[in-house]
């Protein structure tokens, strides 16, 4: 071998020894060689896929949380923006519940058992029976203190009957001669105490009258009440009413001749109230009137009955204005005797 090749040969073989070393790693660059990142439970085959897919290659990504919008409360939207008119939600509108009107009800059922404060009522109910004729009348003024007490002032202002006594006896008109105070104190909505002074004029004869008036209400159309006349008892000579000015003409005739007296009422009514309309009521009154003791007069207020009655009444009241009533009914004071059929009127006027 020529020395020209021997070193063409030599140069070669350094030239390759130091592309050798280097292309080597060195034990530095192992150590700083990254771990293997171990596959997360939920990615799946993806993850799994070996290092010559791209699989494996890369570190590990963390999830953030989306942040929250800016504009929680709507106030920023935009009313003018698009709206998917087919998959709008439907609103179904009700009607507002109906309110009772302010002020005194116009239904009967609805009315409280005593007037509102400062409200005035003035009322007469004229009535009558048909056998013997005997007719009364009384004007009766209410006033409300307050809303819960009420003042009652009661004129029995007369009659036409036969007077009692005498041979020559006939129907005339007589004035009448009883008056009476009494007060309401309204307990509950439901409930009040009534307490009464009736006064007869000539000759003086002075009565109690209880009562323990109740009404309930059944919605806006139903009531039910009653016990608002419940005792009327004797303190002086007799105990005057305000039902017909001929029982207390008869118990004055009976002072004259010493002839005793009942001492007084015992009286279980109820009613019932149905406003067919607003405006209109039927009104229904029943009971039995019992006379205390001797019965110079009589629980109908004519002489000669018997001394407990069961009576009945039925009507109606129009309303054409929240300060007016109007009403009529019929009825019996007596069932026992047909000659006790008794018509009435009614009419009120409230300020």
């Amino acid at each position: 071998m020529s020395p020209r090749r021997l070193i063409s040969v030599l140069s070669v073989v350094v030239f390759a020894s130091g592309s050798l070393v280097a292309a080597a790693p060195k034990k530095d660059d192992k150590k700083k060689a990254p771990a293997p990142v171990a596959p997360a439970k939920d990615e799946g085959s993806a993850a799994a896929a070996p290092a010559g897919d791209g699989g494996g290659s890369g570190s590990a990504v963390q999830m953030t949380e989306d942040a929250p919008p800016a504009d929680m409360n709507g106030t920023d939207e935009n009313p003018d923006a698009p709206r998917d008119v087919f998959n709008t939600p439907t609103v179904t509108k009700t009607a507002p519940a109906p309110s009772r009107p302010v002020g005194y009800p116009t239904e009967e059922a609805l009315r409280p058992i005593t007037l509102p404060a400062n409200m005035s009522e003035v009322s007469i109910g004229p009535h009558m029976m048909v056998s013997p004729v005997s007719t009364s009348d009384a004007l009766r003024a209410r006033y409300g203190i307050t809303s819960r007490v009420q003042l009652v002032l009661t004129y029995v202002w007369g009659g036409f009957y036969e007077a009692p006594g005498g041979s020559t006896m006939s129907t005339k008109f007589h004035p009448g001669k009883a008056v009476g105070l009494d007060v309401t104190v309204l307990l509950q909505n439901w409930l009040a105490v009534r307490v009464g002074v009736p006064v007869y004029i000539d000759p003086v004869a002075v009565g109690l009258q209880l009562g323990a008036p109740m009404k309930f209400q059944f919605g806006d159309k139903f009531a039910l009440g009653g016990l608002d006349d419940l005792l009327l008892i004797k303190i002086s000579k007799f105990a005057p009413t305000f039902g017909y000015e001929q029982e207390n003409a008869v118990n004055a005739y009976f002072q004259t001749n010493n002839t005793e007296t009942s001492n007084g009422h015992l009286r279980f009514s109820a009613y019932g109230v149905y406003n067919h309309t607003p405006q209109l009521a039927i009104i229904g009154r029943a009971g039995i009137d019992s006379v205390l003791g001797s019965a110079g007069g009589s629980a109908a207020g004519t002489q000669g009955t018997a001394s407990t009655a069961t009576f009945i009444r039925a009507g109606l009241q129009y309303t054409p204005r929240r300060y007016l009533d109007l009403g009529a009914s019929l009825g019996f004071e007596d069932l026992a005797h047909a000659g006790t059929f008794s018509p009435a009127g009614y009419l009120a006027v409230r300020i």
